[in-house]
């Protein structure tokens, strides 16, 4: 799949899966600009540094693009060793994790959102999980519902914007070896707990992910909206 001509803006893109996605668009010549507060080292992405969680910033930021095809939301933080059962998580915790996780998608997509329209062929992807469609959420209140909020945004987005080309669906990858989760596999239980609820036997790669979101962003996924779309080696066919 070729992106080229396609100008995609990827929040969180310095790290972890915003990072393997930003280099699959590269790589199928899409322009990407990573938003995020860290530049990373080795991307050739074009990088706006941001505050996702600060209004201001973040209309800084989309003011500094012209044209955009795509956003995919990726930035997000999974608080482990502090989000717990609702009755032992704290405000504190609560807070931080819907601010980056929620408000951090609702400001970025607000002020992608007339770039989007006025391209023609919008696309809005988010980052989802298995904790906000399923029991995997137990032990993670504030991640699995922030999770769950970003789905059911998706959903209204797709029907809000639908009548000026504006589509937005939801990946939702399984367990990644990435460092948001670190913590979790990296525990003599936890780890290879989760390998045991993964169908297929093995965390997953970030960069499995990469050849899906290319299609959501190109027009090859015109009829595709409103959908969630799983790459967890079968996590939520449990």
């Amino acid at each position: 799949m070729k992106l080229s001509g396609y100008n995609v803006a990827i929040t969180g893109g310095s790290g972890g899966i915003g990072s393997a996605l930003a280099k699959g668009l590269l790589e199928d010549g899409a322009t990407a600009f990573n938003l995020d507060s860290v530049k990373p080292d080795d991307q050739k992405s074009n990088f706006i540094e941001v505050d996702l969680v600060d209004e201001g910033s973040v209309e800084e930021a989309f003011a500094q693009i012209e044209k955009l095809d795509a956003i995919i939301v990726s930035a997000g933080v999974q608080l482990v060793g502090s989000d717990s059962k609702i009755g032992e998580v704290t405000l504190d915790t609560w807070k931080r994790t819907l601010d980056v996780n929620m408000t951090g998608a609702f400001l970025s997509i607000k002020y992608a959102m007339p770039l989007l329209i006025k391209s023609g062929r919008g696309s809005v992807i988010l980052i989802g999980s298995p904790t906000g469609m399923t029991m995997e959420g137990a032990g993670y209140t504030a991640y699995g519902a922030s999770k769950a909020g970003m789905m059911g945004l998706s959903r209204i987005i797709a029907v809000d914007y639908k009548e000026v080309g504006v589509r937005s669906n939801v990946v939702v990858p399984g367990t990644m070896a990435t460092p948001l989760i670190k913590k979790i596999w990296d525990d003599p239980e936890k780890g290879p707990d989760l390998i045991r609820r993964t169908p297929l036997g093995r965390m997953g790669d970030p960069r499995d992910l990469v050849g899906l979101v290319n299609w959501l962003v190109s027009t090859d996924s015109s009829f595709a909206t409103g959908a969630s779309y799983a790459v967890d080696g079968g996590m939520t066919a449990r």
